[in-house]
């Protein structure tokens, strides 16, 4: 930042007196703009509205409140020997005068009020702007992208044997689709009377499962599958299996669908995580992808660690022997 000097026409005005002072309305105008230049981050800017809000909540305003009139005006009006018309009209006339004074000092409280909470706001909405740009800087539909699509019939037998029976509860919530291997595996469960509720953002995905006949027996979901399971009641479902929607978000989304898995299943119930090899999924990244996406496989370990944290208890790493697909098993326990 430059240091204005004395021949510097646009520095401050008034500060030198080698200046000659500009007329009220020009400094008036620039002072104005002064007031509303950017000053320091943005996070000074809110911590200072809020500064403002706070001040005018606490400040003594020095000024009692109007008792009113006096109760012997009127008497005292007789006493002056002053007619009962003119003494009327001067105790109305004094009541307006009073009435509307306090409706401009109250006015201009609330609208410097009302300022500092419109710069709080602003300010504020500028930073959440901010960490939506770092979070998503590239403002990507991830469900868009071309991602490895892993079949995971290896774990076919087992995964019935996993939810099937765990407890007493109609639904099975599924997510995501990928080649409706899952689907298929837990078609007994469905045809014993027990529901499946199958989640995916990609319609193509959706449709292809419709087409293939599942949508008889399962009920289709389009959307990101954390989105539905918030809507779904606490303890409602039998278990939750999660596909592809686990390997390729970011942490902190991971761990939002880790806790809404975990609230939606009923005690006893299983949660089953298929997660990718990382190795592999590295592998089968087209580059624009892999750099793009907001995050990767984790270890099985690492889901393990999460899902005991999270409140599902004794977790299980069951290893891919053929395909890269690892399956870690919890048990919901409340």
């Amino acid at each position: 930042m430059t240091t204005d000097g004395p021949g510097d026409p646009d520095g401050p005005t008034g500060a030198d007196e080698g200046h000659r002072p500009l007329p009220a309305d020009e400094q008036e105008l620039l002072d104005a703009f002064d007031r509303l230049r950017p000053v320091g981050s943005l996070r000074w800017g809110f911590d200072d509205a809020m500064r403002r809000l706070e001040e005018q909540a606490t400040v003594d305003p020095g000024v009692e409140p109007w008792p009113g009139l006096p109760g012997d005006l009127w008497e005292r009006g007789r006493a002056a020997r002053v007619g009962r018309r003119l003494s009327g009209e001067v105790t109305e006339t004094l009541a307006a005068l009073l009435a509307d004074d306090a409706r401009r000092a109250a006015a201009m409280a609330a609208a410097h009020a009302t300022e500092a909470a419109g710069d709080a706001l602003r300010y504020l909405a500028a930073r959440v702007e901010v960490l939506e740009a770092r979070a998503d800087p590239a403002a990507l539909e991830v469900a868009a992208l071309e991602l490895p699509d892993f079949g995971v019939g290896e774990w076919a037998p087992s995964l019935a044997a996993w939810v099937a029976g765990a407890v007493d509860l109609p639904s099975v919530v599924v997510g995501e689709l990928g080649d409706g291997a899952v689907l298929d595996a837990l078609g007994g469960p469905a045809a014993a009377g027990r529901d499946l509720v199958a989640v995916d953002p990609s319609g193509p995905r959706v449709w292809a499962a419709g087409a293939a006949g599942h949508g008889g027996r399962v009920r289709l979901v389009l959307a990101e599958v954390a989105d539905h399971l918030r809507t779904l009641p606490d303890a409602g479902a039998a278990g939750v299996v999660l596909a592809g929607c686990v390997d390729r978000l970011g942490l902190d989304a991971k761990l939002g669908l880790v806790d809404q898995a975990v609230r939606v299943t009923a005690p006893g119930g299983r949660i089953v995580l298929l997660v990718a090899d990382a190795a592999a999924w590295e592998a089968a990244l087209p580059p624009p992808v892999a750099d793009l996406l907001p995050g990767r496989p984790l270890h099985p370990e690492t889901w393990r660690h999460l899902l005991a944290h999270r409140g599902a208890g004794a977790p299980v790493w069951h290893r891919a022997d053929a395909g890269p697909v690892h399956a870690v098993v919890a048990q919901v326990g409340r």
